[in-house]
């Protein structure tokens, strides 16, 4: 006959292969959406900067862009004062040359 599952049943059942403390798993969370945010974002600006270069874009887009560029880095900055990370923490570590995207 097994043990009704309850939650201490539970916690006695994973003690030791899983963390399950709830403050570990919402900064995880967000270090994992931070992280695939900044990583878009860096393709973006550098795909950004390639129109730019090329020529493919007018003053207004080139301005709108920018600006829309410097909005997305000043809120991953404020983003990750609040959860208290740093930029070495959202480096998506997939040996991917960014800089060919």
């Amino acid at each position: 006959m097994t043990a009704p599952c309850t939650a201490e049943t539970l916690e006695n059942a994973l003690r030791g292969r899983i963390d399950i403390d709830p403050e570990k798993v919402e900064q995880g969370l967000v270090k994992l959406v931070l992280m695939l945010v900044e990583t878009v974002r860096q393709v973006v600006e550098r795909q950004a900067i390639r129109r730019v270069e090329g020529g493919t874009l007018s003053e207004e887009e080139t301005e709108r862009l920018g600006l829309a560029l410097l909005r997305l880095e000043e809120k991953m900055a404020e983003l990750r004062q609040h959860f208290g990370l740093d930029d070495a923490d959202l480096d998506l570590k997939l040996h991917l040359p960014l800089s060919e995207l």
